[in-house]
């Protein structure tokens, strides 16, 4: 049993980020007490094992060991109820998941970041002190390089719409492109587990391009009809590395594409392009409610399956509804009373659209 609590004590004074003079002060007894119960030395008088196991939030059971089990079922069992919700676009679900999750694990730094990224995908300014808070204190307990980096990436978005300047700061903590992990083992790995890497690779810079083509497009000065074409540039890509069309979850992101086609196309009231955009776009939404894990087919991608966790969205509804909600605005009015305007609502749209 001593040897089993000297690691649980060890390893839950690293998690909190605590010293062995605090817990020794907490307790009233000398630091080489402290020092004794880490090494092996001697254990503790059960007397003081409830005020130990208060003192960094877990149960007598949890310090001995005999609950690891048990708690890590449970931490299993949170984190698939915050994927599924998330696939369901349940965020508000998932921070109210989190916040009861941590009150039972308040030392538990992945449920933290949970919290935090859901806080920032629902996009409320009110939140983002919060949200700023729950990644500080990542960056002061964990020791883990990945949860820090992680952690340094919600930073940077939530800072960056308050404070640039601190965004920028924070930035600068994280590796450059060209030093990461993905990248540099490519050149290490050899066979399959190369090839694996270099897809996932693939698959990421497509994500990373596309969002650096939005980002270009939010931040510069373009017309309607540039920033159609750099929207179909991005479609092409897409079409160039899945020229099998077995886009699985990328459906998602295809439908974001082509409704922002069918906007930029509208303000220049081009008729047969605003229309086959809103064709296109219904596809993807069509396909994505119909969405199942699977595996890509493309020779590029064909080691990467896609699960239904792999989906994340920031609405319950779904993607046929949001297609009908984007087809009320203004801007499609010019083609609003046309039969192919009205089949892209379906039979079932027509009376929620205005006339």
């Amino acid at each position: 049993m001593d040897i089993l609590l000297a690691e649980k004590l060890r390893a839950f004074r690293t998690e909190q980020g605590n010293t062995q003079e605090e817990l020794a002060r907490h307790l009233g007894i000398s630091v080489q007490a402290v020092s004794k119960w880490e090494r092996g030395e001697g254990y503790p008088d059960i007397t003081l094992l409830p005020a130990i196991a208060s003192y960094y939030g877990r149960t007598v059971d949890d310090l001995l060991g005999c609950g690891e089990l048990e708690r890590e079922k449970k931490i299993e069992s949170i984190t698939a109820q915050y994927d599924a919700n998330g696939s369901e676009g349940r965020i508000e679900d998932n921070i109210l998941l989190m916040r009861r999750a941590l009150r039972e694990f308040p030392n538990q730094l992945d449920f933290k970041h949970k919290l935090a990224e859901s806080i920032l995908f629902i996009d409320k300014e009110e939140h983002l002190d919060e949200c700023i808070d729950l990644c500080e204190k990542i960056l002061d307990r964990s020791t883990d390089d990945w949860q820090r980096y992680e952690a340094l990436r919600t930073l940077v978005c939530a800072c960056g719409r308050k404070d640039t300047g601190k965004a920028e700061e924070y930035a600068e903590k994280l590796p450059g492109l060209h030093c990461t992990r993905n990248v540099v083992l490519e050149s290490v790995l050899e066979g399959k587990a190369c090839v694996e890497l270099a897809q996932q690779n693939i698959m990421g810079y497509i994500g990373l391009i596309t969002g650096s083509i939005i980002s270009m497009l939010r931040a510069g000065e373009y017309t309607a009809e540039e920033t159609t074409f750099a929207y179909e540039t991005v479609d092409r890509l897409y079409k160039l590395f899945l020229y099998d069309e077995n886009y699985g979850f990328m459906h998602g992101t295809l439908y974001l594409i082509w409704m922002s086609i069918a906007k930029e196309s509208a303000k220049c009231e081009n008729r047969e392009k605003t229309l086959q955009a809103l064709e296109n776009a219904r596809q993807h939404a069509m396909e994505m409610d119909h969405y199942t894990p699977g595996r890509f087919t493309s020779m590029f991608m064909d080691t990467i399956c896609y699960e239904k966790e792999s989906v994340m969205k920031n609405f319950e509804t779904s993607y046929f509804s949001e297609l009908r909600e984007e087809l009320k605005e203004a801007v499609f009015d010019f083609v609003r009373g046309t039969e192919r305007f009205l089949a892209i609502g379906g039979e079932q749209g027509k009376e929620e659209l205005p006339s």
